[in-house]
């Protein structure tokens, strides 16, 4: 039973083992080759079948004379590397390499080429996205899933250093001292376990796989050697399992990853404790121009881009004709034909034909035809065609928009709108708008809008609105529009309807006066001055109004121990004598004085004398009224006017609010 059990298991690792190799290019898969004596011709056979890929080439460029001597275990290229001293260049095609001859190198060359294997030191395995790059030039690269890295460099460079970073192992410094195409092989040592997630001192080391001066002879592979101790930290840090999970899993929410290219990606990861500055940067579009891939980590002085932008940070000046992306500070002037956004903070002036961001904080100007959007806090101006948002606070700072203004923290300034101003907390300034003034906490200053304005917490400062107005509490100022509406007031609102529930004056009134059999009265507002609504009846006596609406004002005095002293003064409309309708304007207006009483908390008679103005358009006697003491009667017949005034009085019953 087991040896069957042996030959499925073989025969199924015989049929992985083919699928296997196929998914590693050629170049990168690993073979042992043992050659003694051994012509090329049949050693590039026995490598082929190892590695189960075929060789094309032309045969001129090989002598199958020669013999070759060679035991090693590696990788196909290392191997061709060995074999052929780099007289051979070969391009992998499919399951294919192709052999071709290398042209003979200039005379002069203006650049070269170095290329090798990325290794970790503790392991010995490859290793995968590790950046390479040059500060003068900023040439770059990205070590492949095999470890493989080849970078081009000038010629013409002073002093050659490669940086080499790879998100947790410590910085490498690499001093190239050749100039010469070259293999390099370098060793990068991992960060201990007990060592921070953070970028640190970089190690230096020195490549010595070629003299200073260029000798055309064969080359041999050398691993730098370390010449700086490893530094040591307490803090906890990643496990080897991490270090082999790719930089791009932690880095998903790094600013403008959507057009980032893997790459870019990559460097932005390992580079993170790495700052580049270049006093100007050309681009036409993000990572294409003079700062290359390793844009998100240079700040440059001056940026001009013809399209599109992008820079670790500018600290002067930035114009682009489309956009500017900064992945951090940005200080001076930005200017961009569509938008302008800041990964972190911006210190001068920013001016867009249709929006500028900032993911935290503005000290300055922002100009944008349709928004502004800031994450931080704002000191400054904003202005915008359509909109102004500040998520932070805004302190002595300025918002003008054609459409809204909102800040969701505190704000100290001018808020200015065709529409709407918002602010969530607390607000301190004055607000102008054409329709609604909000704000969710404090409001000290002016409340100035079209339609409405409304602070849910206290109101120190004058409110006035076409329609309404409504406020927590009222401690300065006063409310000015038709409908005001207050949990308490200090002061005095104005308007055709007041409401204040905590600390207002309000009484409902059934009373009898000498027009009208029976009267409902409503008072709402201050004690100061509240706005009276009225409604009275005859209940249908013959040769009396049968009806009468009025609205008024009045004021309350509080004499104390139950006695308050009433001045009301109410305009009434009254129906025709013995019908429901009238058919000319019939105008009575009362001046009156009550003499409030309280019975108990909520319950109060009043009673008071009232002086009485009534004017018609047609000729006629005042209406019929229980005590008749006269004060003037006069008639215009040439304009059809009848006035007369008398003394009259009021009686009734009010129940108080507490």
């Amino acid at each position: 039973m087991y040896p069957i059990r042996i030959l499925l298991f073989l025969f199924c690792c015989a049929l992985i083992h083919p699928a296997s190799a196929q998914s590693t290019p050629p170049l990168e898969r690993v073979v042992s080759v043992d050659f003694a004596n051994e012509r090329l011709d049949n050693a590039l056979k026995i490598i082929a079948g190892k590695g189960q890929f075929s060789f094309a080439y032309n045969s001129t460029i090989i002598n199958p004379s020669s013999t070759l001597t060679l035991r090693t275990t590696n990788t196909v290229r290392a191997i061709l590397n060995q074999i052929f001293r780099g007289t051979i260049t070969y391009k992998a095609r499919g399951n294919h390499l192709i052999l071709q001859k290398a042209e003979a190198p200039e005379q002069a060359p203006k650049s070269f080429i170095l290329d090798g294997y990325i290794t970790d030191r503790q392991t010995g395995q490859k290793v995968s996205q590790v950046s390479i790059y040059e500060k003068t030039t900023l040439a770059s690269t990205v070590s492949n899933p095999y470890g493989y890295y080849r970078i081009k460099l000038s010629t013409a460079i002073p002093s050659v250093k490669l940086e080499v970073r790879r998100k947790y192992y410590f910085a490498e410094t690499v001093t190239i001292n050749a100039r010469q195409s070259h293999k390099l092989d370098i060793g990068l040592t991992p960060l201990p376990t007990q060592a921070p997630l953070q970028p640190l001192t970089a190690r230096t080391s020195i490549d010595t796989t070629r003299p200073a001066v260029i000798v055309p002879q064969p080359v041999a592979v050398a691993i730098p050697v370390d010449s700086t101790p490893l530094p040591r930290s307490p803090s906890p840090g990643p496990t080897i399992w991490d270090r082999s999970k790719s930089v791009l899993t932690e880095t998903t929410d790094e600013f403008a990853d959507w057009f980032k290219t893997t790459r870019q990606a990559i460097h932005d990861a390992n580079l993170a404790g790495d700052t580049i500055y270049r006093d100007m940067q050309f681009s036409l579009f993000p990572f294409v121009g003079t700062n290359h891939t390793l844009s998100g980590r240079v700040i440059n002085q001056y940026s001009f881009n013809l399209v599109g932008g992008y820079s670790m940070g500018i600290r002067t000046l930035e114009i682009g004709g489309f956009l500017n992306m900064v992945g951090g500070d940005m200080s001076g002037v930005q200017v961009a034909g569509f938008a302008n956004a800041i990964g972190e903070n911006m210190n001068g002036v920013q001016v867009a034909g249709f929006f500028n961001g900032v993911r935290k904080e503005v000290l300055g100007v922002q100009v944008a035809g349709f928004g502004n959007t800031v994450i931080g806090k704002v000191q400054g101006i904003q202005a915008a065609g359509f909109y102004n948002m500040t998520l932070g606070t805004m302190p002595e700072s300025i918002q003008a928009a054609g459409f809204g203004n909102i800040v969701l923290d505190e704000m100290s300034g001018f808020q200015l709108s065709g529409f709407t101003n918002v602010a969530a907390r607390s607000m301190t300034g004055f607000q102008l708008t054409g329709y609604g003034n909000i704000t969710g906490g404090n409001m000290t200053g002016l409340q100035l809008a079209g339609f409405t304005n409304f602070t849910i917490g206290e109101q120190r400062g004058w409110q006035i609105s076409g329609f309404m107005n409504y406020a927590g509490r009222m401690v300065r100022g006063h409310q000015l529009a038709l409908i005001n509406l207050a949990q308490s007031s200090e002061t005095t609102p104005y308007g055709i309807f007041s409401y204040v529930q905590e600390n207002g004056y309000r009484r409902l009134e059934v009373s009898t006066d000498e027009v009208m059999t029976a009267n409902l009265t409503f008072k709402t507002g201050v004690r100061r001055f509240y706005n009276i609504f009225t409604g009275g009846s005859n209940l249908g006596e013959a040769g009396k109004p049968l009806w009468s609406i009025g609205y008024g004002f009045g004021t309350a005095v509080d004499l104390k121990r139950g006695w308050m002293l009433n001045f009301d003064l109410t305009g009434h409309v009254l129906s025709d004598v013995d019908r429901y309708y009238w058919d000319a304007w019939n105008t009575h207006l009362r001046l009156e004085m009550g003499i409030e009483k309280k019975l108990s908390r909520r319950l109060a008679l009043v009673v008071g004398p009232s002086a009485n103005f009534f004017m018609s358009d047609y000729y006629r006697t005042k209406p019929a009224t229980r005590i008749d003491v006269p004060l003037f009667s006069t008639s215009d017949n040439i304009f059809s006017v009848f006035s007369t005034g008398w003394v009259g009085f009021r009686a009734g019953l009010r129940i108080c609010n507490p």
